[in-house]
């Protein structure tokens, strides 16, 4: 009922009301006094009883609008309620998406600012310098050099697992000069763990680990994977080989795994295939390769 209804309802029982107070008494007048000539009493007792006649035929009427409009006002609570709470129910969900947008707008501004310090340090250490006159390797080369070229040099009389664990320790012994970049991939992947879900409260590593991985992470791991080159990725994977949870490098090893970083690793020199049970194989992803080293 809107509020011209209302209006005009209550003006209707209201002039029914005066009618009837008014219509009973000159009824019982032109009935007693005009039709059969009665003389207005004088007794009080005659007065009492008109007085519950009248009361009798009023009392009912405005007892009958009293309890209408009583109804229709709970109802029309009830109406301006529910609306009441509808249009909370929608001012709620439109601060939710405008504070998820806040913080869409927040994690992507953070996110673009590590990516691009990532790659300012990645650009500072690939620059090639001049002594002498002979160009001379940049810090990423050298390390390659060292680290991946110079690997295939394994001790025949030690296993697998000790000559990678050998060569990961060389890895972070020779990568002081570029340890800085790894530690900004490390943060960067462990942002878009921690805050894909775009909340205030980042996740615990622990419980978001353990997560199934969401489009969302999917589409900004893909994002810094693309700026990984064929160089990184395999250093990558060296510095990154953690046996146990004890290892200052696990967790790093967890988010390469989740995000399958090593996906397009190239396993030339042969020697790398060495690594390959040194992950899980979801680090590979789709890799072909995996398939037939396993």
């Amino acid at each position: 009922m809107d509020q011209e209804k209302l209006e005009k309802g209550v003006k209707i029982a209201k002039n029914i009301s005066i009618a009837v107070i008014f219509l009973v008494p000159l009824s019982y007048f032109c009935w007693f006094y005009l039709k059969n000539q009665q003389p207005i009493s004088l007794n009080s007792a005659d007065w009492g009883a008109f007085g519950s006649f009248f009361g009798g035929i009023l009392s009912p009427v405005i007892a009958l609008f009293a309890f209408y409009w009583l109804t229709q006002s709970i109802l029309i609570q009830k109406k301006e309620l529910s609306e009441t709470q509808s249009v909370l129910k929608a001012t709620e969900a439109v601060q939710k998406e405008q504070a998820i947008t806040q913080e869409k707008k927040r994690f992507e501004d953070t996110f673009h600012s590590l990516l691009g310090q990532f790659n300012i340090v990645f650009e500072s250490l690939n620059e090639t310098t001049i002594f002498k006159g002979i160009p001379q390797p940049s810090k990423i080369k050298s390390l390659y050099t060292k680290i991946i070229k110079n690997g295939a040099g394994f001790d025949a009389q030690i296993s697998d697992e000790e000559q990678i664990k050998k060569q990961v320790t060389m890895m972070r012994k020779e990568s002081i000069d570029c340890s800085h970049y790894f530690r900004i991939l490390y943060h960067l992947l462990k942002f878009i763990l921690l805050n894909h879900s775009f909340k205030s409260t980042p996740l615990n590593f622990k419980d978001a680990i353990k997560c199934e991985v969401t489009a969302t992470e999917k589409f900004y791991s893909n994002i810094v994977r693309s700026f990984l080159n064929k160089e990184i990725t395999q250093l990558l994977a060296i510095n990154c080989i953690a046996f146990d949870d004890s290892d200052d490098y696990y967790n790093f090893r967890l988010l390469v795994e989740r995000y399958e970083l090593l996906e397009h690793i190239s396993f030339n020199p042969e020697w790398l295939r060495k690594i390959i049970n040194s992950y899980n194989p979801s680090a590979f992803g789709k890799n072909p390769e995996i398939v037939l080293s396993r």
